[in-house]
């Protein structure tokens, strides 16, 4: 409905339709119009008034119900139709008290009845009243239209700022589809210095913009610790400390976590809060296990104590698939869940056909049968295998020392003693100082794999006392981080000092690292000779370590029984 402050501004008076049959009630009905400060145009029966509403766009029209040619309902029908999102508010004039003829006229669209007689100042306050009703409309239209352009430009700065740097490998497979114009549903995935593959789910309380109050923090430590080669428990732990400060009551993000450890073929898994997480086997094409949630999501507590981890061994041809609550709670026309039971179904079917989670979204789109989606709908399939994007430097052999400046040298050192063992990872410390004093570079992912192969010798078989060669068996790999997990817990002395210092050389430079633990050592002459005699099988995780350490870096030697090792490691910018 135009108000008077258009009409000052375009200098035209607003537009008034009237259709009826009667000579009469169109001059009656268009005097009064006119009073009011309405331009008037009539038509005598609906099909005309549908013509004139479609040729001149009026903002009022007065409607007779029985009219020859097309009536007043019908002719009412085409005008809302025709009018789509505008607000032209119709006016029903008739002269019949029946009930069911007043019910047909609401139903058609019209916003508004009356009988003859009536009185001018009737139709004034009925006009008067749909005109306030037009200008509420149209406010709320505007502040829709302006929601849904901020929605757009929050999906882009989602989509550019969160989700492009996501690992561009077609074996991760995403799909999302939200309920909203904006999602609230989260997909990362990175991949750490030495290869491992972090992947997380989240899905924010509700959907809609205010997600993005968490979403972009949320990523920006999820992609900052992994790159600096985090754990999936050191990055989880900072996500719940920087979104318990950051959200609003009553907001928290549930998740799901998986640390695909591609030298050992093993997965970590945590799940916050999140459905069911499904491991699917390759070669049997069945459930392998579920890994349900065990501990609570991110961002209610301001400090989290998570469950131990979930290690299951996995294969190239297995399948993790991760999902929100989107799927389960996906209903049909009758109202009633998708559930775990259809999800297996789906699940099994797509693992025998080879599109595990494209089976999963038909099903769950056939069940919902086009009936509006209630919350987002996200699911990520991850391979028990994923290849790192090929990293290369140059690596700097013994004869390539150069002379080394004593001022440009610098030193870097950390002891950690008893529970701190259990609470600090020195690892992303150290890489962190590193990129600080000597900028970005490739080679800190060869660096990074050599400190954590150090570091976790030290502290697992240092410290701890744990024989590797329980690791060479999917049943001995599980007992091992059983009896590492319980070892830490209970760890009340014991240390591992780390010392570096840097020189650099001719376009590069070279760490001397020194790895100290206070275990009883072992015997690495025996293991060094059956290295040199390549006695280590490819295939075993006992022993593979010392032999990783061997062909990275220039030099290895032990000490102190084997309780102390020392490396150089070199590597040229060019």
């Amino acid at each position: 409905m135009v108000s008077a402050v258009t009409v000052q501004e375009t200098g035209k008076l607003p537009l008034a339709l009237i259709v009826d049959d009667s000579l009469s009630n169109r001059m009656t009905l268009e005097a009064m119009l006119r009073i009011q400060g309405f331009e008037v145009i009539t038509a005598e029966n609906g099909e005309s008034g549908v013509n004139q509403f479609r040729e001149l766009a009026p903002e009022l029209v007065l409607m007779d119900v029985q009219m020859p040619v097309l009536d007043g309902i019908e002719a009412t029908r085409q005008i809302k139709s025709h009018a789509g999102d505008n607000f032209v508010p119709v006016i029903f004039v008739t002269s019949s008290e029946d009930e069911e003829i007043v019910k047909r006229c609401i139903d058609a669209g019209g916003d508004d009845f009356f009988q003859r007689p009536f009185s001018p100042s009737t139709l004034n306050a009925k006009i008067k009243a749909l005109r306030r009703i037009g200008n509420l409309y149209n406010e709320v239209r505007g502040l829709n239209s302006l929601r849904e352009r901020e929605e757009d430009i929050a999906e882009q700065l989602f989509s550019n700022a969160i989700e492009s740097g996501n690992v561009a490998d077609s074996k991760v497979r995403i799909y999302k589809r939200p309920a909203a114009t904006f999602s609230g549903d989260v997909q990362l995935t990175a991949f750490r210095p030495n290869g491992d593959l972090n992947v997380l789910l989240g899905d924010f309380t509700g959907h809609g913009l205010t997600s993005v109050i968490g979403a972009l923090p949320l990523s920006e430590t999820f992609r900052a610790m992994t790159r600096k080669g985090y754990s999936g428990e050191e990055i989880l732990l900072q996500i719940n400390r920087k979104l318990h400060g950051l959200l609003p009551s009553g907001m928290f993000l549930a998740a799901s976590f998986v640390t695909l450890d591609v030298s050992s073929g093993h997965a970590r898994i945590w799940n916050c809060g999140m459905p069911e997480i499904l491991l699917m086997d390759g070669r049997s094409k069945e459930l392998k296990k579920v890994i349900p949630s065990a501990d609570p999501p991110l961002g209610i507590l301001s400090e989290l104590d998570l469950t131990p981890v979930e290690n299951v061994q996995v294969n190239p041809e297995d399948r993790i698939l991760l999902m929100s609550d989107g799927v389960h709670e996906a209903r049909s026309p009758k109202g009633e869940m998708f559930g775990e039971e259809r999800l297996l179904m789906a699940a099994n079917k797509g693992m025998k056909h080879g599109n595990l989670m494209d089976q999963v979204v038909f099903s769950v789109g056939a069940f919902m049968a086009g009936r509006t989606q209630d919350d987002d709908v996200s699911l990520i399939e991850v391979p028990g295998y994923v290849q790192a994007p090929p990293q290369s430097f140059e690596q700097v052999g013994q004869n390539s020392i150069e002379k080394v400046s004593e001022d440009e040298h610098w030193k870097w050192s950390i002891v950690l003693r008893g529970g701190s063992l259990k609470r600090v990872n020195p690892v992303p410390l150290l890489l962190g100082q590193l990129q600080e004093l000597e900028g970005p570079g490739e080679h800190w992912q060869h660096l990074f794999t050599v400190v954590t192969e150090l570091f976790v010798n030290a502290l697992d078989h240092g410290v701890l006392g744990l024989d590797s060669s329980l690791k060479s068996s999917p049943e001995g790999f599980a007992e091992y981080f059983q009896a590492r997990e319980s070892r830490l817990e209970n760890l009340s002395d014991g240390y591992v000092k780390i010392r570096v210092s840097h020189a650099p050389i001719d376009n590069g430079g070279r760490l001397m690292i020194c790895m100290q633990d206070s275990g009883k050592g072992f015997d690495h002459q025996a293991w060094l000779e059956a290295i040199a005699a390549d006695k280590i099988p490819d295939d075993g995780l006992s022993g593979r370590g010392i032999k990783l350490l061997m062909e990275m870096c220039e030099s290895i030697s032990y000490s102190e029984e084997g309780s102390r090792v020392d490396v150089s490691f070199a590597w040229s910018n060019s």
